[in-house]
């Protein structure tokens, strides 16, 4: 018994699909397509890693008279495949966007007004303490300004001890050195005293 047409295309595709990718690409027989019109698409498995799912599709055509011709081969999704989700226009990403900033700033305005009546709640309550609030305010201050009056009393300390580094024979900085006109070199040159 002689093959049928739709067999004999089945092989024609496989060799055609084979010669197009490779061996090891080419997995087990799925389907056929009939388009009409003399054309079918014979659909084989995929077995490329990171395409699990995919089909390989050979879309033939033959005449009545004439020899199959390959039209295309593609690698199509099946039904259980990963693919990407559907494509939104930004004009309606842009609009659910803006309708959540919205949203937002709907829930911000009703939590500051729940947060206004709460403090004016607690207001009522606290106008006793506010007075021991001040006190301790009153107190901070006071303990800053004397801190700050013996930081000065130390920077001024600390400066009668740089000069008394000097007379100990110690080497400015660097970039004092190379000035032109710098005190202590001009003094040790000429054996005096740099404070004199």
């Amino acid at each position: 018994m002689p093959k049928s047409p739709v067999l004999e295309q089945k092989d024609f595709a496989r060799e055609a699909l084979i010669a197009a990718t490779s061996k090891s690409k080419v997995g087990n027989f799925i389907e056929v397509i009939e388009e009409g019109d003399g054309l079918a698409s014979y659909l084989f498995e995929n077995n490329q890693k990171g395409y699990v799912g995919w089909r390989w599709s050979v879309t033939i055509f033959q005449g009545d008279s004439s020899e199959p011709t390959v039209s295309e081969i593609v690698l199509m999704p099946g039904p259980d495949s990963l693919v990407a989700p559907d494509w939104v226009p930004w004009s309606e990403r842009l609009a659910d966007y803006k309708a959540l900033q919205l949203e937002l700033e709907k829930q911000a305005a009703l939590d500051a007004e729940d947060a206004e009546d709460s403090d004016e709640d607690t207001d009522t309550d606290s106008d006793e303490s506010d007075s021991d609030d001040e006190e301790v305010e009153v107190e901070a201050v006071v303990e800053e300004a004397t801190q700050d009056e013996s930081a000065v009393a130390n920077l001024e300390e600390g400066e009668d001890s740089e000069n008394d580094s000097e007379d100990t024979g110690r080497k400015p900085p660097r970039f004092l050195r190379r000035r032109k006109g710098f005190k202590i070199k001009k003094a040790r040159g000429k054996g005096k005293n740099p404070q004199d």
